[in-house]
Protein backbone atom coordinates (compact mmCIF):
# COMPACT_ATOMS: atom_id res chain seq x y z
CA UNK A 1 0.00 0.00 0.00
CA UNK A 2 1.09 3.63 -0.46
CA UNK A 3 1.87 5.24 2.85
CA UNK A 4 3.55 8.50 2.07
CA UNK A 5 3.33 11.00 -1.64
CA UNK A 6 6.29 13.67 -1.70
CA UNK A 7 5.22 15.97 -4.67
CA UNK A 8 7.68 19.40 -5.22
CA UNK A 9 7.57 21.27 -8.43
CA UNK A 10 4.81 19.54 -10.31
CA UNK A 11 2.56 21.16 -12.40
CA UNK A 12 0.68 23.51 -9.99
CA UNK A 13 1.45 21.65 -6.61
CA UNK A 14 4.43 23.75 -5.25
CA UNK A 15 5.58 21.31 -2.60
CA UNK A 16 3.04 18.66 -1.32
CA UNK A 17 3.20 15.40 1.57
CA UNK A 18 0.63 13.38 1.53
CA UNK A 19 0.35 10.62 3.99
CA UNK A 20 -2.15 8.02 3.18
CA UNK A 21 -3.42 4.82 5.22
CA UNK A 22 -5.29 1.47 4.51
CA UNK A 23 -8.58 1.08 3.69
CA UNK A 24 -11.00 3.67 1.63
CA UNK A 25 -9.16 7.19 1.51
CA UNK A 26 -11.13 9.63 -0.79
CA UNK A 27 -10.26 13.44 -2.74
CA UNK A 28 -12.85 15.23 -3.24
CA UNK A 29 -12.62 19.23 -3.60
CA UNK A 30 -13.43 22.38 -6.44
CA UNK A 31 -13.10 21.32 -9.82
CA UNK A 32 -9.43 22.45 -11.13
CA UNK A 33 -7.93 22.25 -7.19
CA UNK A 34 -5.64 19.49 -8.51
CA UNK A 35 -6.94 16.54 -7.10
CA UNK A 36 -5.99 14.46 -10.86
CA UNK A 37 -2.54 15.86 -10.69
CA UNK A 38 -1.91 14.31 -7.62
CA UNK A 39 -3.24 11.31 -9.56
CA UNK A 40 -0.42 12.12 -12.28
CA UNK A 41 2.10 12.23 -10.00
CA UNK A 42 1.37 8.59 -8.39
CA UNK A 43 1.10 7.73 -12.39
CA UNK A 44 4.46 8.75 -12.27
CA UNK A 45 5.82 6.22 -9.77
CA UNK A 46 4.40 3.02 -11.61
CA UNK A 47 6.27 4.36 -14.89
CA UNK A 48 3.28 6.25 -16.94
CA UNK A 49 4.86 8.50 -19.39
CA UNK A 50 6.84 11.78 -18.30
CA UNK A 51 6.44 14.94 -19.71
CA UNK A 52 8.24 18.62 -19.65
CA UNK A 53 5.20 19.71 -18.79
CA UNK A 54 4.69 18.33 -15.27
CA UNK A 55 7.54 20.78 -14.39
CA UNK A 56 6.31 23.57 -12.65
CA UNK A 57 6.74 26.87 -14.63
CA UNK A 58 10.38 28.44 -13.95
CA UNK A 59 11.50 25.21 -12.32
CA UNK A 60 14.59 22.97 -13.54
CA UNK A 61 12.44 19.35 -12.29
CA UNK A 62 9.98 18.01 -10.79
CA UNK A 63 10.46 15.27 -8.23
CA UNK A 64 7.84 12.30 -6.85
CA UNK A 65 8.98 10.19 -4.01
CA UNK A 66 6.30 7.25 -2.54
CA UNK A 67 7.20 5.15 0.45
CA UNK A 68 4.88 1.53 -0.08
CA UNK A 69 4.21 -1.49 2.57
CA UNK A 70 5.14 -4.09 0.63
CA UNK A 71 4.93 -6.69 3.53
CA UNK A 72 2.18 -8.57 1.45
CA UNK A 73 2.89 -7.78 -2.41
CA UNK A 74 4.61 -10.95 -3.26
CA UNK A 75 4.40 -10.12 -6.99
CA UNK A 76 6.37 -7.58 -6.67
CA UNK A 77 8.78 -8.67 -3.77
CA UNK A 78 9.74 -11.25 -6.56
CA UNK A 79 10.26 -8.39 -9.31
CA UNK A 80 12.49 -6.56 -7.20
CA UNK A 81 14.69 -10.00 -6.31
CA UNK A 82 15.22 -10.64 -10.29
CA UNK A 83 16.32 -6.92 -10.54
CA UNK A 84 18.78 -7.74 -7.50
CA UNK A 85 17.39 -4.76 -5.37
CA UNK A 86 18.04 -4.63 -1.92
CA UNK A 87 14.61 -5.17 0.46
CA UNK A 88 16.29 -4.55 4.10
CA UNK A 89 12.58 -3.29 5.11
CA UNK A 90 8.88 -3.70 4.09
CA UNK A 91 8.75 -0.90 2.76
CA UNK A 92 9.83 0.67 -0.77
CA UNK A 93 11.38 3.74 -1.39
CA UNK A 94 10.29 4.65 -5.31
CA UNK A 95 11.60 8.34 -6.40
CA UNK A 96 11.34 9.75 -10.45
CA UNK A 97 12.67 13.16 -11.17
CA UNK A 98 11.68 14.64 -14.29
CA UNK A 99 13.58 17.24 -16.03
CA UNK A 100 12.71 20.57 -18.47
CA UNK A 101 13.78 18.42 -21.30
CA UNK A 102 11.57 15.60 -20.48
CA UNK A 103 13.58 12.85 -19.61
CA UNK A 104 13.53 11.73 -16.46
CA UNK A 105 15.66 9.00 -13.94
CA UNK A 106 14.08 6.17 -12.11
CA UNK A 107 15.07 4.84 -8.37
CA UNK A 108 13.70 2.29 -6.30
CA UNK A 109 15.67 2.06 -2.82
CA UNK A 110 18.19 4.35 -4.01
CA UNK A 111 18.90 2.29 -7.05
CA UNK A 112 18.80 3.57 -10.90
CA UNK A 113 15.86 1.90 -12.54
CA UNK A 114 14.99 2.15 -16.26
CA UNK A 115 11.58 3.07 -17.09
CA UNK A 116 10.71 -0.63 -17.86
CA UNK A 117 11.67 -1.95 -15.01
CA UNK A 118 10.05 0.54 -12.92
CA UNK A 119 6.60 -0.44 -14.39
CA UNK A 120 7.29 -4.52 -13.93
CA UNK A 121 7.48 -4.04 -9.84
CA UNK A 122 5.43 -0.84 -9.16
CA UNK A 123 2.24 -2.40 -12.07
CA UNK A 124 2.55 -5.68 -9.87
CA UNK A 125 1.95 -3.52 -6.55
CA UNK A 126 -0.43 -0.75 -7.57
CA UNK A 127 -3.16 -0.60 -10.18
CA UNK A 128 -4.91 3.34 -11.20
CA UNK A 129 -7.78 3.08 -12.77
CA UNK A 130 -8.70 5.96 -14.82
CA UNK A 131 -11.78 6.95 -17.82
CA UNK A 132 -8.85 5.98 -20.38
CA UNK A 133 -8.90 2.32 -18.94
CA UNK A 134 -12.83 2.74 -18.96
CA UNK A 135 -13.03 3.39 -22.35
CA UNK A 136 -11.24 0.53 -23.02
CA UNK A 137 -13.67 -1.53 -22.47
CA UNK A 138 -15.54 -0.33 -25.38
CA UNK A 139 -12.88 -2.09 -27.63
CA UNK A 140 -13.07 -5.82 -28.11
CA UNK A 141 -9.74 -6.64 -27.61
CA UNK A 142 -9.49 -6.03 -24.25
CA UNK A 143 -12.14 -8.11 -23.27
CA UNK A 144 -9.63 -10.89 -24.32
CA UNK A 145 -7.74 -9.45 -22.26
CA UNK A 146 -9.85 -9.56 -19.42
CA UNK A 147 -10.91 -12.81 -19.86
CA UNK A 148 -7.53 -14.63 -20.19
CA UNK A 149 -6.39 -12.14 -16.90
CA UNK A 150 -9.59 -13.71 -15.16
CA UNK A 151 -8.25 -17.24 -15.78
CA UNK A 152 -5.19 -16.64 -14.31
CA UNK A 153 -3.15 -19.98 -14.51
CA UNK A 154 -6.05 -22.24 -15.87
CA UNK A 155 -4.79 -22.09 -19.47
CA UNK A 156 -1.69 -20.62 -19.60
CA UNK A 157 -0.18 -24.07 -21.22
CA UNK A 158 -2.79 -23.91 -24.20
CA UNK A 159 -2.11 -20.11 -24.42
CA UNK A 160 1.46 -20.55 -25.14
CA UNK A 161 0.92 -24.09 -27.33
CA UNK A 162 -1.68 -21.61 -29.59
CA UNK A 163 0.96 -18.84 -29.62
CA UNK A 164 3.70 -20.86 -30.61
CA UNK A 165 2.00 -22.62 -33.29
CA UNK A 166 0.43 -19.61 -34.73
CA UNK A 167 3.47 -17.65 -34.52
CA UNK A 168 5.36 -20.77 -36.74
CA UNK A 169 2.28 -20.88 -39.49
CA UNK A 170 2.84 -17.02 -40.07
CA UNK A 171 6.30 -17.02 -40.43
CA UNK A 172 6.47 -19.72 -42.80
CA UNK A 173 3.61 -18.06 -44.99
CA UNK A 174 5.92 -15.15 -45.12
CA UNK A 175 8.77 -17.29 -46.04
CA UNK A 176 6.43 -18.61 -49.10
CA UNK A 177 4.99 -15.16 -49.94
CA UNK A 178 8.72 -14.01 -50.19
CA UNK A 179 9.83 -16.86 -52.10
CA UNK A 180 6.79 -16.29 -54.30
CA UNK A 181 6.41 -12.44 -54.98
CA UNK A 182 10.86 -12.46 -55.46
CA UNK A 183 10.67 -15.42 -58.13
CA UNK A 184 12.07 -13.00 -60.66
CA UNK A 185 13.72 -10.92 -58.43
CA UNK A 186 15.85 -14.07 -57.30
CA UNK A 187 16.87 -15.27 -60.24
CA UNK A 188 18.03 -12.17 -61.14
CA UNK A 189 20.46 -12.26 -57.35
CA UNK A 190 21.44 -15.89 -58.42
CA UNK A 191 24.55 -14.97 -60.54
CA UNK A 192 25.59 -12.32 -57.77
CA UNK A 193 25.27 -14.92 -55.31
CA UNK A 194 26.94 -17.79 -56.81
CA UNK A 195 30.21 -15.49 -57.82
CA UNK A 196 29.85 -14.37 -53.96
CA UNK A 197 29.56 -18.08 -52.88
CA UNK A 198 32.10 -19.08 -55.54
CA UNK A 199 34.82 -15.79 -53.94
CA UNK A 200 34.83 -17.16 -50.64
CA UNK A 201 34.51 -21.01 -51.64
CA UNK A 202 37.78 -20.23 -52.93
CA UNK A 203 39.30 -18.84 -50.58
CA UNK A 204 39.30 -21.55 -48.07
CA UNK A 205 38.70 -19.70 -45.14
CA UNK A 206 39.89 -20.89 -41.86
CA UNK A 207 39.23 -19.51 -38.31
CA UNK A 208 41.86 -17.94 -36.55
CA UNK A 209 43.71 -17.83 -39.94
CA UNK A 210 44.10 -13.74 -39.78
CA UNK A 211 45.86 -13.92 -36.50
CA UNK A 212 48.18 -16.42 -37.30
CA UNK A 213 48.91 -14.19 -40.67
CA UNK A 214 49.57 -11.48 -38.75
CA UNK A 215 52.49 -13.44 -36.43
CA UNK A 216 54.08 -14.83 -39.27
CA UNK A 217 54.58 -11.58 -41.44
CA UNK A 218 55.46 -9.80 -38.54
CA UNK A 219 58.30 -12.91 -37.87
CA UNK A 220 59.50 -12.67 -41.03
CA UNK A 221 59.30 -8.79 -41.61
CA UNK A 222 61.53 -8.37 -38.31
CA UNK A 223 63.92 -11.39 -39.50
CA UNK A 224 66.82 -10.16 -38.60
CA UNK A 225 65.95 -8.04 -35.20
CA UNK A 226 64.77 -11.51 -34.08
CA UNK A 227 67.71 -14.06 -35.49
CA UNK A 228 69.91 -11.62 -33.12
CA UNK A 229 68.06 -11.69 -30.21
CA UNK A 230 67.70 -15.37 -30.12
CA UNK A 231 71.42 -16.17 -30.57
CA UNK A 232 72.46 -13.94 -27.94
CA UNK A 233 69.77 -16.03 -26.10
CA UNK A 234 71.18 -19.01 -27.25
CA UNK A 235 74.64 -17.98 -26.65
CA UNK A 236 73.68 -17.05 -23.01
CA UNK A 237 72.76 -20.64 -22.59
CA UNK A 238 75.68 -22.54 -24.11
CA UNK A 239 79.34 -20.59 -24.15
CA UNK A 240 81.53 -21.08 -21.51
CA UNK A 241 79.84 -19.01 -18.65
CA UNK A 242 76.20 -21.03 -19.66
CA UNK A 243 74.52 -20.17 -16.73
CA UNK A 244 73.07 -23.77 -17.23
CA UNK A 245 76.38 -25.49 -16.32
CA UNK A 246 76.81 -23.08 -13.83
CA UNK A 247 73.76 -24.15 -11.85
CA UNK A 248 74.38 -27.95 -12.72
CA UNK A 249 77.46 -27.54 -10.67
CA UNK A 250 75.35 -25.53 -8.07
CA UNK A 251 73.43 -28.45 -7.75
CA UNK A 252 75.82 -30.95 -7.57
CA UNK A 253 77.64 -28.78 -4.19
CA UNK A 254 73.99 -28.61 -2.80
CA UNK A 255 73.86 -32.24 -3.31
CA UNK A 256 76.96 -32.38 -1.12
CA UNK A 257 75.85 -30.47 1.54
CA UNK A 258 72.73 -32.62 1.92
CA UNK A 259 75.10 -35.47 3.02
CA UNK A 260 76.41 -33.20 5.55
CA UNK A 261 73.60 -31.83 6.90
CA UNK A 262 70.42 -33.70 5.64
CA UNK A 263 67.04 -32.08 4.27
CA UNK A 264 68.53 -28.96 5.09
CA UNK A 265 68.93 -27.61 1.63
CA UNK A 266 66.89 -30.08 0.06
CA UNK A 267 64.30 -28.02 -1.05
CA UNK A 268 66.39 -24.86 -2.39
CA UNK A 269 67.99 -28.19 -4.58
CA UNK A 270 64.60 -29.12 -5.83
CA UNK A 271 64.00 -25.21 -7.04
CA UNK A 272 67.89 -25.07 -7.91
CA UNK A 273 67.12 -28.58 -10.61
CA UNK A 274 64.21 -27.43 -11.50
CA UNK A 275 65.42 -24.10 -12.81
CA UNK A 276 68.01 -26.04 -14.45
CA UNK A 277 65.18 -27.91 -16.69
CA UNK A 278 63.31 -25.14 -17.38
CA UNK A 279 66.40 -23.30 -18.97
CA UNK A 280 67.42 -26.46 -20.45
CA UNK A 281 64.04 -26.54 -22.40
CA UNK A 282 64.47 -22.77 -23.16
CA UNK A 283 67.86 -23.87 -24.81
CA UNK A 284 66.15 -26.29 -27.00
CA UNK A 285 63.44 -24.36 -27.62
CA UNK A 286 65.83 -21.28 -28.88
CA UNK A 287 67.23 -23.75 -31.15
CA UNK A 288 64.73 -24.51 -33.00
CA UNK A 289 63.00 -21.04 -33.71
CA UNK A 290 67.21 -20.25 -34.89
CA UNK A 291 66.99 -22.89 -38.02
CA UNK A 292 63.00 -21.36 -38.66
CA UNK A 293 64.07 -18.19 -38.48
CA UNK A 294 65.58 -16.65 -41.76
CA UNK A 295 64.04 -13.62 -44.35
CA UNK A 296 62.12 -15.28 -47.39
CA UNK A 297 61.12 -12.66 -49.80
CA UNK A 298 58.80 -15.31 -51.44
CA UNK A 299 57.08 -16.17 -48.34
CA UNK A 300 56.43 -13.37 -47.03
CA UNK A 301 54.95 -11.92 -50.67
CA UNK A 302 52.77 -14.95 -49.82
CA UNK A 303 51.40 -14.56 -47.12
CA UNK A 304 50.96 -10.51 -47.43
CA UNK A 305 48.95 -11.56 -50.67
CA UNK A 306 46.68 -13.91 -48.71
CA UNK A 307 46.37 -11.17 -45.94
CA UNK A 308 45.47 -8.67 -48.37
CA UNK A 309 42.99 -11.40 -50.10
CA UNK A 310 41.15 -11.80 -46.44
CA UNK A 311 41.23 -8.18 -45.51
CA UNK A 312 39.14 -7.75 -49.18
CA UNK A 313 36.54 -10.14 -48.31
CA UNK A 314 35.95 -8.81 -44.68
CA UNK A 315 35.43 -4.94 -46.01
CA UNK A 316 33.01 -7.08 -48.51
CA UNK A 317 31.00 -9.75 -46.90
CA UNK A 318 31.65 -9.35 -42.89
CA UNK A 319 33.57 -7.93 -39.42
CA UNK A 320 36.38 -11.23 -39.09
CA UNK A 321 36.41 -15.03 -40.51
CA UNK A 322 33.49 -16.05 -38.78
CA UNK A 323 31.66 -13.76 -40.26
CA UNK A 324 32.55 -14.33 -43.85
CA UNK A 325 31.60 -18.38 -43.20
CA UNK A 326 28.23 -18.03 -41.73
CA UNK A 327 27.51 -15.50 -44.63
CA UNK A 328 29.04 -18.36 -46.97
CA UNK A 329 26.36 -20.56 -45.61
CA UNK A 330 23.65 -18.77 -45.89
CA UNK A 331 24.23 -17.86 -49.56
CA UNK A 332 24.93 -21.49 -50.34
CA UNK A 333 21.07 -22.20 -48.87
CA UNK A 334 19.75 -19.35 -50.71
CA UNK A 335 21.22 -20.31 -53.76
CA UNK A 336 19.84 -23.60 -53.34
CA UNK A 337 16.22 -22.38 -52.96
CA UNK A 338 16.30 -20.55 -56.11
CA UNK A 339 18.03 -23.55 -57.39
CA UNK A 340 15.22 -26.15 -56.37
CA UNK A 341 12.49 -23.30 -56.29
CA UNK A 342 9.44 -25.79 -57.09
CA UNK A 343 10.97 -28.27 -54.52
CA UNK A 344 11.38 -25.32 -52.05
CA UNK A 345 8.04 -23.86 -52.58
CA UNK A 346 6.30 -27.33 -52.32
CA UNK A 347 7.64 -27.99 -49.12
CA UNK A 348 6.79 -24.73 -48.04
CA UNK A 349 3.29 -25.59 -48.15
CA UNK A 350 3.51 -28.87 -46.95
CA UNK A 351 4.57 -27.29 -43.81
CA UNK A 352 1.99 -24.93 -43.61
CA UNK A 353 -0.89 -26.53 -44.36
CA UNK A 354 0.50 -29.48 -41.53
CA UNK A 355 1.20 -26.05 -39.50
CA UNK A 356 -2.40 -24.70 -39.92
CA UNK A 357 -3.91 -28.12 -38.81
CA UNK A 358 -1.68 -27.53 -35.81
CA UNK A 359 -3.04 -24.29 -35.30
CA UNK A 360 -6.68 -24.96 -35.24
CA UNK A 361 -6.24 -27.69 -32.89
CA UNK A 362 -4.49 -25.87 -30.48
CA UNK A 363 -6.83 -23.23 -30.87
CA UNK A 364 -10.14 -25.38 -30.40
CA UNK A 365 -7.83 -26.70 -27.18
CA UNK A 366 -7.76 -22.70 -26.53
CA UNK A 367 -11.01 -21.83 -27.09
CA UNK A 368 -12.58 -24.94 -24.97
CA UNK A 369 -10.92 -23.77 -22.15
CA UNK A 370 -11.46 -20.07 -22.79
CA UNK A 371 -15.80 -20.98 -22.93
CA UNK A 372 -15.31 -22.88 -19.41
CA UNK A 373 -13.75 -19.96 -18.00
CA UNK A 374 -15.90 -17.61 -19.42
CA UNK A 375 -19.10 -18.96 -18.06
CA UNK A 376 -17.48 -18.26 -14.73
CA UNK A 377 -16.73 -14.88 -15.31
CA UNK A 378 -20.12 -13.97 -16.67
CA UNK A 379 -22.05 -15.11 -13.68
CA UNK A 380 -19.84 -13.25 -11.54
CA UNK A 381 -20.00 -9.91 -13.31
CA UNK A 382 -23.85 -10.39 -13.99
CA UNK A 383 -23.91 -10.88 -9.83
CA UNK A 384 -22.40 -7.56 -9.64
CA UNK A 385 -23.74 -5.01 -12.18
CA UNK A 386 -26.54 -6.42 -10.97
CA UNK A 387 -25.71 -5.41 -7.60
CA UNK A 388 -25.23 -2.20 -8.73
CA UNK A 389 -28.57 -1.09 -9.42
CA UNK A 390 -28.10 -2.52 -12.66
CA UNK A 391 -30.92 -5.05 -11.83
CA UNK A 392 -32.04 -6.34 -14.64
CA UNK A 393 -28.93 -5.85 -16.71
CA UNK A 394 -27.49 -9.25 -18.40
CA UNK A 395 -24.68 -10.34 -20.16
CA UNK A 396 -22.94 -12.80 -22.36
CA UNK A 397 -19.49 -13.36 -23.27
CA UNK A 398 -19.80 -13.83 -27.01
CA UNK A 399 -17.37 -16.88 -29.26
CA UNK A 400 -17.63 -16.25 -32.70
CA UNK A 401 -15.09 -17.74 -35.12
CA UNK A 402 -12.69 -15.88 -37.27
CA UNK A 403 -12.54 -15.96 -40.90
CA UNK A 404 -8.89 -17.18 -40.33
CA UNK A 405 -7.13 -17.59 -36.96
CA UNK A 406 -5.84 -14.51 -35.39
CA UNK A 407 -2.92 -13.99 -32.81
CA UNK A 408 -5.08 -13.96 -29.90
CA UNK A 409 -7.30 -17.23 -30.99
CA UNK A 410 -9.95 -18.52 -33.42
CA UNK A 411 -12.80 -16.55 -31.77
CA UNK A 412 -13.72 -13.44 -31.64
CA UNK A 413 -14.59 -12.76 -27.99
CA UNK A 414 -16.35 -10.03 -27.07
CA UNK A 415 -18.49 -8.75 -23.72
CA UNK A 416 -22.24 -7.91 -24.87
CA UNK A 417 -24.71 -6.51 -22.63
CA UNK A 418 -28.43 -5.75 -22.09
CA UNK A 419 -29.11 -3.30 -19.49
CA UNK A 420 -33.15 -3.66 -19.39
CA UNK A 421 -35.22 -6.59 -19.67
CA UNK A 422 -36.53 -7.35 -22.72
CA UNK A 423 -33.84 -5.87 -24.92
CA UNK A 424 -31.33 -7.80 -27.44
CA UNK A 425 -27.38 -8.13 -26.34
CA UNK A 426 -25.21 -5.79 -28.11
CA UNK A 427 -22.12 -4.67 -27.77
CA UNK A 428 -21.04 -2.39 -25.26
CA UNK A 429 -20.35 0.74 -27.56
CA UNK A 430 -23.63 0.48 -29.38
CA UNK A 431 -25.58 0.45 -25.68
CA UNK A 432 -23.75 1.50 -22.44
CA UNK A 433 -23.52 4.98 -21.27
CA UNK A 434 -20.89 6.50 -19.27
CA UNK A 435 -22.86 5.48 -15.96
CA UNK A 436 -22.97 1.48 -16.77
CA UNK A 437 -20.12 1.26 -18.27
CA UNK A 438 -18.05 2.57 -14.61
CA UNK A 439 -20.43 0.01 -13.23
CA UNK A 440 -19.30 -2.58 -15.25
CA UNK A 441 -15.49 -1.58 -14.68
CA UNK A 442 -15.96 -1.37 -11.23
CA UNK A 443 -17.61 -4.83 -11.01
CA UNK A 444 -14.22 -5.90 -13.01
CA UNK A 445 -12.24 -4.39 -10.43
CA UNK A 446 -14.16 -6.13 -7.68
CA UNK A 447 -13.43 -9.41 -9.65
CA UNK A 448 -9.57 -9.03 -10.35
CA UNK A 449 -8.64 -7.42 -7.09
CA UNK A 450 -7.71 -10.64 -5.13
CA UNK A 451 -6.65 -12.01 -8.16
CA UNK A 452 -4.02 -9.89 -9.40
CA UNK A 453 -1.94 -9.59 -6.30
CA UNK A 454 -1.67 -5.57 -6.00
CA UNK A 455 -1.78 -4.04 -2.61
CA UNK A 456 -3.43 -0.47 -3.78
CA UNK A 457 -5.56 0.48 -6.06
CA UNK A 458 -6.70 3.87 -7.16
CA UNK A 459 -10.00 5.12 -9.28
CA UNK A 460 -9.68 8.64 -10.50
CA UNK A 461 -13.73 9.27 -10.86
CA UNK A 462 -14.68 5.78 -11.43
CA UNK A 463 -18.57 6.83 -10.24
CA UNK A 464 -18.52 9.27 -13.40
CA UNK A 465 -22.20 9.66 -14.60
CA UNK A 466 -23.86 7.78 -11.16
CA UNK A 467 -26.16 9.21 -9.17
CA UNK A 468 -28.48 8.04 -6.50
CA UNK A 469 -29.28 4.37 -5.51
CA UNK A 470 -26.53 3.54 -8.04
CA UNK A 471 -23.64 5.85 -6.23
CA UNK A 472 -24.89 4.02 -3.11
CA UNK A 473 -23.90 0.59 -3.99
CA UNK A 474 -20.97 1.59 -6.04
CA UNK A 475 -19.98 3.23 -2.68
CA UNK A 476 -20.10 0.50 -0.83
CA UNK A 477 -18.84 -1.65 -3.57
CA UNK A 478 -15.68 0.33 -2.98
CA UNK A 479 -15.98 -0.09 0.93
CA UNK A 480 -15.71 -3.75 -0.01
CA UNK A 481 -12.84 -3.57 -2.12
CA UNK A 482 -11.07 -1.47 0.50
CA UNK A 483 -11.18 -4.33 2.84
CA UNK A 484 -9.20 -6.44 0.74
CA UNK A 485 -6.43 -3.46 -0.30
CA UNK A 486 -5.85 -0.14 -0.02
CA UNK A 487 -8.32 2.22 -2.36
CA UNK A 488 -7.39 5.66 -2.85
CA UNK A 489 -10.42 7.24 -4.65
CA UNK A 490 -10.98 10.87 -6.41
CA UNK A 491 -14.93 11.26 -5.95
CA UNK A 492 -17.45 14.00 -6.64
CA UNK A 493 -19.91 11.55 -5.10
CA UNK A 494 -21.35 12.16 -1.66
CA UNK A 495 -22.65 8.52 -0.96
CA UNK A 496 -18.51 7.81 -1.66
CA UNK A 497 -16.73 10.14 0.22
CA UNK A 498 -19.26 10.07 3.63
CA UNK A 499 -18.51 6.08 2.79
CA UNK A 500 -14.52 6.69 2.89
CA UNK A 501 -12.27 5.52 6.21
CA UNK A 502 -10.25 8.73 5.45
CA UNK A 503 -11.07 11.87 3.60
CA UNK A 504 -8.88 14.08 2.19
CA UNK A 505 -9.89 17.85 0.91
CA UNK A 506 -7.66 19.52 -2.11
CA UNK A 507 -7.47 22.94 -2.69
CA UNK A 508 -5.62 25.92 -4.27
CA UNK A 509 -4.94 29.22 -3.44
CA UNK A 510 -2.19 31.86 -4.42
CA UNK A 511 0.72 32.41 -2.09
CA UNK A 512 3.48 35.54 -3.92
CA UNK A 513 1.62 35.72 -7.11
CA UNK A 514 1.56 31.80 -8.04
CA UNK A 515 -1.35 29.21 -7.43
CA UNK A 516 -0.25 25.98 -5.31
CA UNK A 517 -2.46 22.95 -4.19
CA UNK A 518 -3.02 22.43 -0.68
CA UNK A 519 -3.96 18.66 0.76
CA UNK A 520 -5.55 18.67 4.46
CA UNK A 521 -7.63 15.45 6.44
CA UNK A 522 -11.49 16.18 7.05
CA UNK A 523 -12.63 15.11 10.13
CA UNK A 524 -15.60 16.12 12.73
CA UNK A 525 -17.80 19.13 11.22
CA UNK A 526 -15.30 20.08 8.59
CA UNK A 527 -15.96 16.37 6.26
CA UNK A 528 -20.07 17.42 7.52
CA UNK A 529 -19.32 20.68 5.67
CA UNK A 530 -17.54 18.91 2.67
CA UNK A 531 -20.47 16.17 2.05
CA UNK A 532 -22.82 18.92 2.49
CA UNK A 533 -21.47 20.86 -0.32
CA UNK A 534 -20.94 17.71 -2.63
CA UNK A 535 -24.92 17.02 -1.74
CA UNK A 536 -26.10 20.22 -2.27
CA UNK A 537 -23.59 21.48 -4.87
CA UNK A 538 -23.45 25.28 -3.99
CA UNK A 539 -24.74 26.92 -0.90
CA UNK A 540 -24.00 24.78 2.51
CA UNK A 541 -27.60 25.00 4.68
CA UNK A 542 -28.20 23.03 7.81
CA UNK A 543 -30.59 20.83 6.00
CA UNK A 544 -27.97 19.60 3.89
CA UNK A 545 -25.25 19.62 6.74
CA UNK A 546 -28.05 17.28 8.65
CA UNK A 547 -28.83 15.25 5.14
CA UNK A 548 -24.56 15.03 5.36
CA UNK A 549 -24.26 13.92 9.19
CA UNK A 550 -27.30 11.55 8.71
CA UNK A 551 -25.32 9.91 5.34
CA UNK A 552 -21.88 9.56 7.19
CA UNK A 553 -23.31 8.12 10.38
CA UNK A 554 -25.51 5.50 8.40
CA UNK A 555 -22.55 4.38 5.30
CA UNK A 556 -20.12 4.26 8.03
CA UNK A 557 -22.12 1.30 9.66
CA UNK A 558 -20.72 -0.53 6.44
CA UNK A 559 -18.00 -2.89 7.15
CA UNK A 560 -16.55 -4.12 3.36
Amino acid sequence: MLQSLSIKQFAIIDTLDVQFSDGLTVLSGETGAGKSIIIDAIGQLIGMRASSEFVRHGEKKAIIEGIFDIDDAKDAIRQLESLGIDINEDFLIVKREIFRSGKSICRINNQTVTLQDLRQVMQALLDIHGQHETQSLLKQKYHVELLDRYADSEYTKELQQYAQSYQQHQEKIKELEALESADQALLQRLDLMKFQYDELKEAHLKEGEIEQLETDIKRIQNSENLSLALNAAYLTLTDEHAITDRLYTLSTELHNVNQILPETFEKLKEEVDQFYYTLEDAKHQIYEEINQTEFDEHYLNELESRMNLLNNLKRKYGKDISDLMTYQEKIADEINKIENYEESTSKLREEIQQLSQQVQEDGQKLSKARRIVARQLRDRIVNEIQYLQMKDANLEISFKPYETPQKDGLEHIEFLISPNKGEPLKSLNKIASGGELSRIMLALKSIFVRARGQTAILFDEVDSGVSGQAAQKMAEKMKDIAAVIQVICISHLPQVASMSDHHLYISKHEKDDRTTTTVRELTGDARIDEIARMISGATVTELTRQNAKEMIEQNQKHKG
